[in-house]
């Protein structure tokens, strides 16, 4: 109900005294539990929109004729808690990606058709992110359109079912080492998975891969393992 969903400026105290209490810098619990109650009517105020933009990408990718399998999912609570613990200068009450829904296509071109759709469409745009064109540095690929909701802001992931499937790699490679891989780093592991994302897009857009790409593939590949043995012991 409207009457049970925080203010802006009670979202951003929530986050405030959240982060301060992770540092240490208010070790009072209470201050903390008070925080984290605003902080989950604040998550549950996206669910309803989140439902629309699901059902918006399906609608849209069915009249433009791409098959998709669409997603969603709210953030959970922990993982807030991170975020706002590792980014200390991020504003609760402006993060975008609380509510989430994704469309996983079979091409860049279905991608590219999708993503012209929304960006067209009726609903405002607040942020854009083509880590297509530009991959982030773990090789993460895929493109990022935050729109309004309702008033409440959703972020659409675009992805080609490669692009998906090695984003899956990377979650199940990060539960078995015990590290957050999808962030950028210099981890062995992510090394390896950064030259073979490479690799993939090449393969999608139909460029040959060369020699030096695939000795070194083969190279981080065996020093990923390595690591990947330790973590199994």
């Amino acid at each position: 109900m409207a009457h049970d969903v925080p203010s802006t400026s009670q979202v951003k105290k929530a986050g405030s005294r959240i982060r301060k209490f992770l540092r240490g810098d208010d070790p009072d619990p209470g201050h903390f539990y008070d925080a984290v109650e605003t902080m989950e009517r604040w998550r549950a105020a996206h669910y309803t929109p989140l439902v629309s933009a699901n059902n918006g990408l399906r609608s849209r990718a069915r009249t433009i004729g791409v098959e998709a399998e669409v997603s969603q999912r709210l953030k959970r609570r922990q993982t807030i808690l991170d975020k706002l613990g590792r980014e200390p200068n991020l504003d609760l009450s402006r993060m975008q990606d609380i509510g989430g829904c994704r469309a996983v296509v079979p091409t860049i071109d279905d991608l590219r058709r999708l993503e012209d759709r929304i960006r067209n469409g009726r609903l405002p745009v607040i942020r854009y992110s083509d880590y297509v064109q530009s991959p982030r540095e773990s090789g993460y690929r895929g493109v990022h359109v935050v729109v309004s909701y309702e008033e409440r802001a959703v972020e659409v992931q675009l992805r080609t079912k490669v692009m998906h499937n090695w984003a899956l790699a990377t979650e199940y490679y990060s539960a078995f080492v015990g590290e957050n891989l999808k962030q950028d780093g210099d981890h062995p592991v992510q090394l390896f998975l950064r030259t073979a994302s490479d690799i993939m897009a090449m393969q999608e857009y139909g460029e040959p891969v060369p020699d030096d790409m695939v000795q070194l593939h083969s190279e981080r590949r065996l020093e990923a393992s390595k690591h990947l043995r330790e973590s199994n012991r």
